[in-house]
């Protein structure tokens, strides 16, 4: 009898040690092409927070428990990922923020029953098996602004017993949400500049930017937009024989409430420009860097007085070599267009970003003040009235 008792055990224990009922394969081996994340724990909403109540008020058997997934393993499994650039806990520094509550849902069986009394008498030897069926409620945002909600439901089957480790379940639980997680940012491309433009109301820069396809020699590359909106879009123009040859146009939102002296706004866009140049210094190490040369003049286009301003300058690179840098500014609506060229050697002048320079404004349009930027300029007026 005590033979038979043991076999039975072994048979049991052959029979129920399994892998949780849910496959992961495919979750793993993400190719980074997200932004960095910082994850937070949500409260429950209203609606979620009255579904797990009325669930275990209506049966004894019937039990609603929150916070099942562990946010420590979710973390872990988000960065292990590396679908992120880098992942965070917590950091209000991070623009895009997963805010995540979860609920796991059980009902007592009397299959459920009597597991539980066998895996007592044989003093866990035997496993018991426990299901949940698991609720998601994430909401993804950026700065505080709410892009996309996701409700997540699945069912979920540990197995657990005096062999298996407390942490196993939980960490596997993590790597299940964490995967249909990632997988959802990735398919709907809301970390995307193109999908945050559009839900808080940017300017639409690939319908409403109207820039030449090609300036002379030059031809445009495809329009790339920056991952804040405050920085808008970017294009390189390309010679057409000489591949190395290139002009960047970028078109951006003049970062003020108001710009009635367009000279004056230029002037002080340009000390942004010297900073970005002085920041690349540092992080390329530069030899020297030299922006001396500032002009404003006035252009005539289109039949229209346009202030233009210019910096011109060089930097030795970190290899010694010289490269020769002009900047162009102009301002169409409410934005600035920028045209910068740097380029070495010989055979190249600033007469010749001139030249580009005025054909491209001569047919360049862009967006009018997007809903976005009216409610950034006003913020500012507000906060400035106050101070």
């Amino acid at each position: 009898m005590r033979k038979l008792l043991l076999c039975l055990v072994a048979l049991i224990l052959v029979g129920c040690v399994t892998a949780d009922e849910y496959s992961v394969e495919k979750y793993s081996g993400f190719e980074q092409s997200l932004p960095a994340l910082s994850l937070f724990a949500k409260m429950p909403g209203e609606d979620f927070e009255r579904r797990c109540n009325d669930y275990s008020e209506s049966s004894l058997l019937k039990y609603c428990q929150y916070g099942v997934v562990d946010y420590t393993e979710l973390l872990g499994q988000l960065e292990a990922s590396t679908a992120f650039s880098s992942v965070h806990s917590g950091n209000d520094d991070i623009p895009y923020q997963l805010l995540v509550t979860s609920a796991g849902y059980s009902e007592e069986g009397i299959e459920d029953i009597g597991e539980a009394v066998i895996a007592g008498a044989t003093l866990m030897l035997a496993p018991m098996r426990t299901t949940q069926d698991i609720h998601i409620d994430a909401i993804l945002t950026w700065h505080g602004l709410p892009l996309k909600r996701y409700q997540l439901e699945f069912p979920f089957t540990t197995t657990i017993s005096l062999f298996t480790s407390p942490l196993a379940a939980k960490r596997d639980l993590a790597k299940v949400v964490a995967g249909e997680l990632i997988a959802l940012l990735q398919e709907d491309r809301v970390m995307a500049p193109e999908y945050l433009y559009q839900s808080i109301g940017a300017s639409d820069y690939h319908s409403a930017l109207n820039l030449p396809e090609s300036v002379g020699e030059y031809v445009s590359n495809p329009l790339v937009l920056a991952s804040h909106p405050l920085f808008g879009a970017q294009t390189r123009y390309v010679h057409r024989q000489f591949q190395f040859d290139s002009v960047d146009v970028f078109v951006y939102p003049i970062p003020n409430w108001e710009w009635g002296d367009l000279k004056q706004a230029q002037v002080e866009e340009l000390d942004r420009v010297r900073q970005e140049l002085e920041l690349v210094e540092r992080e390329a190490q530069w030899q020297v860097l030299d922006l001396s040369e500032e002009t404003s003049e006035i252009w005539r286009v289109q039949g229209q007085d346009m202030p233009v301003t210019r910096l011109s300058g060089y930097f030795l690179a970190a290899d010694g070599e010289r490269f020769d840098t002009h900047t162009y500014l102009f301002v169409r609506k409410d934005k600035f267009i920028k045209v910068r060229a740097s380029f070495s050697g010989e055979g190249r002048s600033r007469e010749e970003v001139e030249t580009f320079a005025r054909g491209l404004i001569a047919q360049a349009n862009v967006p009018s003040e997007s809903r976005f930027m009216a409610n950034v300029r006003e913020n500012w007026r507000e906060r400035r009235a106050g101070d």
